[in-house]
């Protein structure tokens, strides 16, 4: 088959031919019908993700829409260490297929997929609706795709209030297509982002998609200005897009009611990722929540690949 392969970490994928995956007792193949460029994919694709593989060559990807024998259009995770999604086929369990209507566009379904499931199960199964519904939510790297979808899904959820911050103010000025209340743009200026903090009082729940010294200082700025201690501050840390660790004093902890969870793949579990994508992939299809595509033929992976655009990366086997 043909397939994205990468055989060097330090490189992006190349085009080529690659063995078709065997299919075991309990599979299905599928031919993919478009297969999306998440950050997930990316850090597995240049090994620094830590579920990354240290075998090569390796196809990338994590998940994708796909097509079986008989007509029926699925979305679908792989967990195969070595055949992603970026190929003509894909071999997956199959209770780890999902079906969604065959009217829906394939690229959109794919695309939004990934970046959605981060906060709705962030909300879903580590923070718990109840916590979301009528509270003032902050979404931290709201500009992403991930972000922006956290937007809208908080909203969903019955967030009273949801606050972007971000660095880029072009994209900030659009998060109110997603229904965002007010925005705060980051800066280097410790004092101007203080202040920007005060200004919007004590949120309840944090969505972290940044981490890194940035999270570390608006967790210290904001418990240090927050009225009532005893007000729950539970801080989701989702991800790592401004450093992989962030230095945190242990006396926060202990000056008030403040809750650091991690929401990923190995914080929730493959049966309660399953119970929720139904619903997840019906809110997709059902046009509520999605992120603008730019598709390109599986052929130009090579050139495509480092395609930073504000839109979603989407290949077409």
């Amino acid at each position: 088959m043909k397939a994205a392969i990468i055989n060097d970490f330090t490189k992006g994928p190349e085009y080529g031919d690659f063995p078709d995956p065997e299919v075991k007792d309990g599979e299905v193949e599928l031919h993919v019908l478009a297969a999306s460029v998440s950050q997930l994919a990316r850090a597995r694709a240049n090994g620094t993700h830590y579920s990354a593989t240290n075998t090569l060559p390796i196809v990338p990807g994590v998940d994708a829409v796909g097509e079986t024998s008989d007509g029926e259009h699925f979305f679908f995770n792989t967990s195969s260490p070595v055949y992603g999604t970026l190929a003509e086929k894909a071999v997956v369990n199959r209770r780890a297929l999902f079906p969604i209507d065959n009217t829906a566009d394939p690229a959109i379904v794919a695309a939004t997929a990934n970046p959605a499931m981060s906060s709705f199960m962030a909300i879903k199964e580590r923070v718990n609706e109840d916590k979301v519904r009528g509270k003032r939510v902050l979404v931290l790297g709201a500009t992403g795709a991930s972000g922006q979808l956290a937007i809208s899904i908080s909203i969903g959820f019955g967030a009273s209030e949801v606050i972007g911050v971000g660095r880029n103010p072009e994209k900030l000025a659009k998060l109110s297509h997603f229904g965002v209340t007010s925005t705060i743009k980051l800066t280097d200026n410790d004092d101007q982002l203080k202040a920007d903090l005060d200004k919007i009082g004590d949120v309840d729940v944090v969505l972290d998609y940044l981490w890194g010294d940035i999270a570390a200082t608006m967790i210290t700025d904001m418990i240090s200005q927050r009225q009532d201690p005893q007000q729950s501050l539970t801080w989701v840390q989702i991800g790592s897009m401004a450093g992989q660790t962030a230095p945190i004093k242990g006396s926060l902890f202990r000056s008030m009611d403040f809750h650091l969870i991690g929401s990923g793949f190995g914080a929730f579990t493959a049966s309660s990722l399953a119970d929720n994508m139904p619903t997840l992939l019906k809110m997709i299809t059902d046009g509520k929540i999605s992120v603008p595509v730019t598709t390109f033929p599986l052929s130009q992976i090579a050139e495509k690949w480092n395609d930073y655009g504000d839109n979603r990366l989407v290949f077409l086997p």
